[in-house]
């Protein structure tokens, strides 16, 4: 099992050192970061099974870092977010803490066995939540295929393919910028995905095999599709982005190939030449590009 992790948003050393001497002992990797920007940053790089914000910090608000947290993509709804100040709160503001996603508020002097029972108890419920989503085949945010769920339909699809020798198509799509890390807006992100999928399953057949390959990036298993066909259905993919995610420019690489049932072909063989396609597209001027099999 992996060291579980806790981010701590904390602007006065002291009362960082002092939690991560709690935490520390009971086997916690512990990360610290002094500004709510900081943190933000933090946890989309680390994805932490726990934070704990300080109400007030240099940059802004601890009630603002748990809206933008909630909004950070290794967050979500399920990580606990606990609340530490060294001040007084009233009940509403508890209560209005608790409203926008805080588990808990714990004031200084923090009550060391307490805290260190409260945070092991969170972090077990949210592993035990993280292994129920890996067991799962569709994302969440979309409704799509997740890579597991992809890697279990395409291999139907191959089978079923090899078996009767019928042409397969692997369309790679994603924005020209998708494989440079970004610091945007991630419930917009969420949004663009959202509609990119929705677009996607609009166009496509109920056999086809429609998922997220990885962050910003989108993936369309057409069976029984050839080249003249994968090219038809690309172009028409293209048209209904352009119509719904108009602020998104997506590219698309496109690969085909048809084998019998006597030569090996699996996800990645599928997945490797469209991502290529995708690639040179981004790299270039134009929005879809195409990978020919290579000749045995």
């Amino acid at each position: 099992m992996t060291t579980p992790t806790v981010l701590v948003i904390e602007d006065q050393e002291w009362t960082a050192r002092s939690i991560e001497s709690i935490l520390r002992p009971a086997n916690f990797a512990v990360f610290k970061a002094y500004t709510g920007n900081q943190g933000l940053e933090v946890a989309s790089k680390v994805a932490p099974d726990l934070v704990l914000v300080d109400l007030h910090l240099p940059d802004m608000s601890g009630s603002d870092v748990i809206r933008q947290l909630r909004d950070v993509r290794t967050i979500g709804d399920v990580t606990p977010i606990a609340v530490i100040t060294s001040g007084q709160v009233t009940q509403s503001e508890k209560l209005a803490l608790l409203r926008i996603g805080a588990w808990e508020v714990f004031t200084s002097p923090f009550p060391p066995e307490e805290l260190s029972l409260r945070v092991s108890t969170w972090v077990k419920a949210k592993k035990e939540t993280d292994r129920a989503r890996e067991k799962s085949l569709v994302d969440e945010n979309t409704g799509a295929y997740n890579f597991e769920g992809l890697t279990r339909r395409v291999h139907e699809i191959v089978a079923e393919s090899l078996r009767y020798e019928r042409p397969l198509t692997c369309i790679v799509l994603g924005r020209p910028n998708a494989t440079e890390k970004t610091n945007g807006n991630r419930h917009k992100d969420n949004d663009v995905d959202l509609k990119v999928v929705r677009a996607l399953m609009d166009v496509c057949r109920t056999s086809d095999a429609v998922g997220l390959v990885r962050d910003r990036e989108f993936l369309v298993v057409a069976p029984n599709t050839d080249s003249s066909g994968a090219g038809v259905l690309a172009n028409r993919i293209m048209a209904a982005l352009e119509g719904s995610v108009s602020e998104a420019d997506i590219k698309a690489g496109v690969f085909s190939v048809t084998r019998s049932h006597r030569e090996p072909l699996d996800f990645t063989d599928l997945i490797g030449p469209a991502t290529a396609a995708l690639r040179k597209a981004q790299a270039g001027q134009d929005r879809i590009s195409f990978q020919e099999p290579e000749m045995n």
